[in-house]
């Protein structure tokens, strides 16, 4: 207590001193920070709650900034952190012997049996129960002159991926800026005050259970624990103190009369991605004491400096210009309200999308032992929504919708190393549920840290035969992006177990086609024209067409390595036996095997699930089925536009892909209206938080992500193949572009076919383009107006959606397009 008063006094002192001087923090002027243009959320008030804390992160190891002054909070997170550990005897033991009891009832259209037998043995056996967990929090108490607290400015800059805190306390200015480095896999923190002496703070390491801090030297706390069942992990926090006096009392590291200070902490667990370890690595303590050990070796600049360039390496890839990208001179919590309410903000969007790619980078790095989950690599708790895992019937796919498109293609690979992972647990559920000799492997609903492969415990959620074929969809489309066929061979034979398993699968319906059975549409049920109300049917939209789309990809898949004829003849012959997509009595894409959609009582329900086949399928075009692209715009007619914030992602996308511009603007404005709902809403509550994180509500990363590929949509798309064979795609430049963004630019955006992309627009017209080729090979693209193509005589082509110019490409080779 005497050390706090002699700190208090010594601070009162050189206020007094210091009184109408300048401010020297190069960042706060008391207006608008001097950071890049629009790279930056701002704000004028510390956070109170969760979803107005900043983010920070390196794939793995990140952190919520609140920015309070007395008493700071970090909420650690690491993205391995999970609760539990495997559950290899979930899967119902006897679920296959019901199974023809089961297609027999649907096929009947006895759907109450179906169903019934379905919920009870195409289940599983045991809870689902282990969710993703904070790892801790790093509390930080600071003594501060008195008198009021002005010039407050709490910001996130992410060019820089780095958050900070500025204000004047007492006539002294006190700064904190804090990132989350990869190559050095470190948090750093720099404290500094602007007067001599001036900053003095106790500091505590903790967790809400299962933890034990200890002190460990003089000026580093260890904190240790286990998340209750497989898990072990460790985090080291060491200060380094400028100047004044460092003592450690009661496992807190006091700090009194410093110049400043540094943070570093590091973290490590236990976890490996290896079903056949039991997800069990070595003790974590020998990595986070060798990378702290490491850190404390490097000067902060340098730390600062190396993590500046490696994330910038990925971030400053894209640039999106909208309008001119003018600095609004508000916060960015007042400027999402502005822009939810309609005020025209066209670089609010811009600042929406890159603040998404940012959330990417930084939950989702090449290494990382861990996708990004529903919540990225952010959460506070023991039991976060939903488990904050890995849903397959669309969140977990939504997160890395934009990997390729907005040139992060590297930020993928968490994803693919983990459905590979995926295999040989869903042998055995595959078996389980379907027979002892069915082939390949499958996982339904949701998977985990552990690799739960089984169905959930009930319905309608816990049902769903897709999900394998969907985030296979994922291995497939890495390729489309790169042509890397080494990368191909690697996944081929994932891929190509998980078509071996629809192949086993699949029964004839009754009009002779291809179908999933029993069949879900996730999270949905239908009500047959008797009234009867069921959420298990045959050959459910989503379900064959998440098939259809995977015997295809994996088809290419054989043409392209020239191997597996025979199989690949298979797939072609089943694909097109497959049930065929149908239009139904109200002009939409029916959602189940017969024409119920219209008797639905919840018509305007959160998925778009049969909506698959335009986005992110391709089995729908706009130009190329117009009857069936038509059909899916009146489904989205009748859901509406409202919804939950992926569901209005989603949406996004799609109309994306109907080439309707001006609605995706309606949607965003949708999707970014301000809110501090954090109930849990499923229906109409979508929104943004302060923090500019998505609200389903509660929060969901997917959305934001989502956003990123939907906006990116609008600019280009390269879905659609061209004549020229299965790895031809035609790059369709400004394809929706709204009417309230005429001029603007991008660069950096990846096509199919390892094309980069570069466009600029006036006037809402295509003004040039520059197509960079990774691979070479021809290139195909659609322009509203035709082009010309500097050096090389070409002829645009008149045809649907636009002007078709095609051109040969050497590799590495840009070529610029001038519209005439």
């Amino acid at each position: 207590m005497k050390l706090f008063l002699r700190s208090l006094l010594c601070c009162l002192c050189v206020a007094t001193i210091l009184k109408g001087q300048t401010h020297n923090n190069d960042l706060i002027k008391g207006a608008v920070p001097a950071l890049p243009r629009n790279l930056l959320l701002w704000y004028k008030t510390p956070a109170d709650a969760w979803i107005e804390a900043l983010p920070i992160g390196n794939g793995r190891f990140g952190a919520m900034v609140f920015g309070q002054p007395e008493n700071e909070r970090l909420q650690l997170n690491e993205i391995t952190v999970w609760s539990g550990g495997p559950q290899p005897d979930v899967d119902r033991k006897d679920a296959y012997q019901h199974l023809d009891s089961i297609r027999e009832a649907l096929s009947k259209g006895d759907y109450k049996t179906g169903e019934a037998l379905t919920g009870r043995y195409f289940t599983s056996s045991a809870p689902y129960s282990a969710s993703y967990q904070t790892l801790g929090d790093i509390n930080i108490s600071f003594l501060l002159p008195g008198g009021q607290i002005t010039n407050y400015n709490r910001w996130l800059d992410i060019d820089k991926a780095i958050a900070g805190v500025n204000f004047t306390a007492g006539g002294c200015d006190f700064s904190r800026e804090i990132f989350s480095s990869a190559p050095d896999q470190v948090m750093v923190q720099k404290l500094k005050s602007s007067v001599k002496g001036g900053l003095s703070f106790e500091i505590t390491l903790d967790r809400v259970e299962r933890a034990i801090t200890l002190m460990a030297g003089r000026n580093r706390l260890v904190m240790t624990g286990n998340t209750g069942g497989t898990l072990r992990y460790e985090v080291q926090l060491t200060v380094l103190n400028k100047g004044g006096i460092l003592t450690t009392k009661d496992n807190k590291i006091i700090v009194e009369h410093a110049d400043g200070a540094t943070l570093l902490v590091t973290a490590a667990t236990s976890y490996v991605l290896d079903y056949h370890k039991g997800f069990a690595g070595p003790d974590p303590h020998i990595l986070a004491q060798a990378r702290m050990d490491a850190a404390a070796g490097i000067t902060y600049e340098r730390l600062r400096e190396r993590h500046i360039s490696d994330y910038q390496h990925y971030f400053r890839r894209v640039r999106l210009t909208i309008g001119n990208n003018p600095v609004v001179p508000i916060p960015t919590d007042e400027r999402l309200k502005s822009y939810g309410a309609g005020k025209s903000d066209p670089s609010f969007a811009s600042l929406f999308y890159q603040y998404g790619r940012y959330l990417l980078i930084s939950s989702s790095r090449p290494d990382n032992p861990l996708p990004s989950n529903a919540q990225g690599l952010w959460g506070d708790g023991l039991d976060l929504p939903w488990k904050c895992d890995y849903k397959s019937n669309i969140n977990f796919q939504m997160n890395y919708w934009p990997a390729e498109v907005a040139n992060l293609g590297e930020m993928h690979l968490p994803m693919i190393r983990m459905v590979s992972a995926l295999v040989e647990p869903g042998r055995k559920t595959a078996r389980t549920y379907y027979g002892p000799s069915t082939p390949g492997w499958y996982f339904g609903y949701t998977t985990n840290a552990w690799a739960w492969t089984s169905p959930g415990a009930k319905l309608a959620w816990g049902v769903f035969s897709g999900g394998s074929g969907w985030t296979c969809q994922h291995l497939w489309e890495h390729y489309t992006f790169s042509l890397d066929k080494a990368y191909l061979r690697s996944v081929y034979p994932t891929l190509k177990e998980a078509a071996e398993f629809y192949l086993a699968t699949m029964v004839l319906d009754k009009e002779g086609y291809w179908v999933t059975s029993p069949s879900t549409s996730p999270e949905n049920h239908f009500v047959t024209n008797s009234g009867v109300k069921c959420d298990v049917t045959q050959g459910a939209t989503i379900e064959k067409a998440i098939v259809w789309d995977l015997f295809d990809n994996v088809a290419n898949a054989c043409a392209v390595l020239k191997v597996d004829e025979d199989f690949r003849n298979k797939l072609i012959q089943a694909r097109d036996k497959i049930s065929p997509l149908k239009i139904g009595k109200a002009g939409q894409l029916m959602e189940w095997n017969e024409d119920w959609d219209l008797n639905s009582d919840d018509i305007g329900h959160r998925h778009v699930s049969h909506l698959f086949p335009l986005y992110p399928g391709h089995q729908v075009t706009m130009l190329g089925t117009p009857e069936l692209a038509a059909a899916v715009k009146k489904s989205l007619e009748l859901r509406g536009d409202n919804g939950t914030g992926w569901s209005i992602a989603w949406k996004e996308n799609l109309w994306a892909r109907l080439r309707d511009g001006d609605h995706v603007h309606r949607l965003l404005s949708c999707q970014l209206r301000y809110t501090k709902e954090t109930r849990t809403v499923m229906a109409d509550a979508g929104g943004t938080y302060p923090n500019l994180f998505d609200a389903h509500p509660p929060f969901q990363i997917d959305g934001n992500l989502g956003a990123v590929s939907g906006i990116t949509e609008m600019l280009l798309q390269s879905n659609e193949k061209n004549l020229t064979g299965a790895q031809g795609y035609i790059l369709d430049i400004l394809p929706a572009l709204p009417s309230a963004w005429p001029d603007g630019s991008v660069s950096g955006l990846r096509s199919r076919g390892n094309f980069e992309v570069a466009v600029a627009w006036e006037n809402s017209r295509l003004k040039h383009a520059t197509i960079t080729s990774h691979k070479g090979g021809e290139c195909t693209v659609r322009t509203a107006i035709p082009v010309k193509i500097k050096g090389i005589p070409v002829t645009s082509v008149k045809s649907s959606g636009g002007y078709l110019t095609s051109f040969p490409t050497l590799r590495n080779k840009s070529y610029l397009l001038i519209g005439e």
